[in-house]
């Protein structure tokens, strides 16, 4: 017997230690997101509000929908997965990791619904330049973007689908790996899939395909070749920067429900970490890409900032 337990001792310390680097890893990295994620999309937040009269406009608003939405991830949801993963395991209630599990999937649809959107909205005013987008329809979009989110995250509250720990074991979501025929998680899962990626992931990729190939047919004629170009880089950048975020999330998720796999702890904390992660990068992009922003930027932080300002009201 002593032999047998000195044995099976190293490779218990190796799980162990394998375990602590990965929750030490995943609580590192929640700590960055959260701390990014909270500062950027407030600083956006903040921007907007500074100067309403000139950046509240009808694609602002969808912004500011995703913007706060990633904040409201930041600042309520991600403390939670981060004490967690300090702590080696999920340390809140059964009850909390129901109401975080339905908090952080009704946050990542509402997020997937604005990039929808904001994908149609860029398409129809690249395709009719004509017709603008009033705000009146910007906060009737906005709003239905949360009905939408509430319609994919509720369900399992009426015993259609189930919410619990996620592999790892620091966070909770839908259990895309449990089988159960009493709330039918299967088709729930089918039903996410569907509307919950697929759909939103071709009406982006259709609409920027239809932007870019709007502005190749107009570029000569237009001549304006240096916003044909900056529209380009910005849509690849957006397509790049969900698709980096979801998509091994997505995989992975479909790959437990319907192809039994199951992944190694690391496997199942990594592709979370990256989709958590988009709550940074969609503010740089879509702030630094837009030209009122980055100004707006240098203006409030700026020594000199309010002497132009000024300097700039005299002149008119």
């Amino acid at each position: 017997m002593p032999l047998n337990l000195s044995a099976a001792l190293p490779n218990d310390v190796s799980i162990f230690q394998e375990r602590t680097s990965i929750y030490i890893f995943a609580a590192v990295m929640l700590g960055f997101i959260g701390l990014f994620g909270f500062v950027l999309n407030l600083l956006v937040i903040v921007t907007v509000a500074k100067n309403a009269k000139v950046l509240w406009t009808p694609n602002n608003v969808i912004l500011v929908n995703l913007v706060v939405g990633d904040f409201l991830v930041a600042a309520l949801g991600n403390p939670f997965a981060l004490t967690s993963a300090i702590a080696g395991v999920w340390f809140w209630s059964h009850e909390v990791c129901l109401w975080y599990a339905w908090f952080m999937s009704t946050m990542g649809f509402a997020s997937i619904g604005n990039l929808t959107v904001m994908a149609l909205e860029r398409f129809l005013l690249v395709t009719y330049p004509m017709r603008t987008l009033s705000l009146r329809c910007a906060y009737i979009l906005a709003f239905l973007v949360w009905i939408y989110a509430l319609f994919l995250s509720l369900p399992p509250f009426f015993n259609w689908g189930t919410y619990g720990p996620e592999a790892g074991n620091i966070s909770c979501s839908v259990s895309w790996e449990i089988h159960d025929p009493e709330t039918h998680n299967d088709s729930y899962i089918g039903f996410l899939f569907t509307f919950g990626f697929f759909l939103p992931v071709i009406i982006i990729i259709s609409s920027y395909y239809g932007i870019i190939r709007t502005l190749k047919k107009r570029g000569k004629r237009i001549g304006k070749n240096k916003r044909e170009k900056k529209v380009t880089k910005m849509v690849y950048l957006m397509i790049l920067a969900f698709l980096i975020a979801w998509l091994p999330y997505a995989v992975l998720a479909l790959a437990t429900q319907y192809f039994n796999v199951q992944p190694s702890q690391i496997v199942s904390v990594l592709p979370a970490l990256l989709a958590k992660s988009s709550i940074c990068y969609n503010p740089i992009i879509y702030a630094t890409m837009t030209v009122q922003f980055p100004n707006t930027w240098k203006k409030m932080f700026s020594i000199n900032g309010n002497k132009q300002e000024h300097r700039s009201e005299q002149t008119r």
